[in-house]
């Protein structure tokens, strides 16, 4: 061995790198069989990194996060595609629209219906809106009245508008009169007739069983006076109510005239043509409600065609109750003429209403006007009754300014 073949490797000792990651075992078969083995490096099935694989770069993480950025706004926006009826499924609609029907002759039931339900509008905060579908030829003062002040007071705290389908006459047309619109069909029959209707005075006496001298009844001039009372309040509310819209004078709308619905928009006493439908769907824009639901409120119980009323021996009229057939010196009611038969039955006879100037011959009729221009004299002497009650009236009202109305 000459000294440039170099040191020998002592067979102890690794000679390269197969050696250390066991080619050895390799080396020493092929010397037992006499092949030289072919060193060979086997390649990963996958491409998964190891513990000695870099660490990804900045660059990477930030494709990566673009990515998840990608897919997040994708299924936001799909989302958003279903989101409206997810959520109006869960919140429901943003307020109701009640709906209160005045059908037919006004009387007790009717003007407690409207009440009950009004009150409930304004205590509920759900109710943003309210509709009056109208359909009656009016009834009992007094009870025409009271709904009078239960529109007003709910008008004063959210929208209330009023939809006459063929009558809202007289008693009615009251009660609907603060509503801040009024809507009629056009072929509606009877609009306004503002005023109050009656049988004829009829003299009357004290007898042995009463406890005073008009405890049976008063006499006719007095009888025309509380009639010419009343009538007037009916006047002067109106008036209140929709004086700016209406196009006539005192003295016309004293006449007491019934108007179709297409002179109804023509004059004043309605605002314009419309249903329930279209009313509904204004109220509830006026009320700001996009997306509103609708609570209609019938009587339980269908309000009979007419009034119970007794013929007494005296002559007199009056509305009976089934138990006491003293209730009225005569028959005074806010009815439209339109509507008298079907409020009153055929066999009364109608002998006086508000405002109607006399015809010539009319004296042999019995018939009694009463209205401010009729009455002359009669109508200065109880226009300080009138106006007395008025303000009483007023006061009542006032003092029932929270839910009793």
């Amino acid at each position: 061995m000459s000294s440039e073949d170099g040191p020998s490797k002592m067979p102890d000792e690794p000679t390269d790198d197969a050696d250390a990651t066991g080619d050895a075992d390799a080396t020493d078969d092929a010397d037992a069989t006499g092949d030289r083995p072919t060193a060979t490096r086997s390649t990963p099935a996958t491409d998964r990194p190891t513990a000695a694989d870099p660490p990804a770069s900045p660059l990477d993480r930030i494709e990566t996060r673009h990515a998840v950025g990608i897919a997040a706004a994708l299924a936001v926006a799909a989302g958003l595609l279903v989101a409206p009826g997810v959520y109006g499924a869960v919140t429901g609609p943003d307020g109701t629209v009640a709906v209160i029907e005045i059908d037919g002759t006004i009387d007790s039931g009717t003007a407690q219906h409207v009440e009950d339900n009004l009150r409930d509008a304004r205590t509920n905060e759900s109710i943003e809106a309210v509709v009056l579908e109208v359909n009656s030829g009016g009834g009992l003062p007094a009870q025409s009245e009271r709904m009078y002040a239960a529109v007003d007071r709910t008008a004063s705290v959210m929208p209330v508008y009023a939809a006459v389908d063929t009558l809202g006459a007289s008693g009615a047309y009251l009660a609907i009169s603060p509503a801040d619109r009024i809507y009629v069909a056009p072929s509606a029959q009877a609009v306004g007739s503002v005023g109050v209707a009656g049988t004829a005075p009829a003299p009357s006496g004290p007898n042995a069983g009463t406890t005073g001298p008009d405890k049976a009844g008063s006499d006719p001039d007095t009888q025309r006076e509380r009639r010419q009372t009343l009538a007037n309040l009916f006047i002067a509310n109106v008036i209140e109510q929709r004086g700016d819209e209406i196009e006539l004078d005192r003295e016309a709308i004293a006449h007491a005239d019934a108007y179709l619905g297409t002179e109804a928009v023509a004059n004043g006493f309605a605002d314009r043509f419309g249903f329930v439908d279209g009313a509904v769907a204004d109220a509830a824009a006026e009320a700001g409600l996009d997306d509103y639901a609708v609570d209609t409120r019938r009587t339980e119980s269908r309000i009979p065609g007419g009034l119970s009323l007794l013929r007494r021996d005296d002559g007199t009229v009056v509305v009976a109750d089934g138990a006491n057939d003293e209730l009225g010196d005569g028959l005074i009611l806010a009815v439209a003429p339109e509507a008298w038969d079907e409020t009153v039955g055929d066999d009364i006879v109608m002998t006086s209403y508000t405002g109607r100037l006399p015809a010539a011959g009319d004296a042999a009729d019995a018939r009694t006007t009463t209205g401010d221009a009729a009455v002359g004299d009669e109508a200065t002497a109880t226009g300080n009754s009138s106006a007395a009650a008025t303000e009483r009236i007023g006061a009542a009202a006032a003092a029932n300014g929270g839910d009793g109305v």
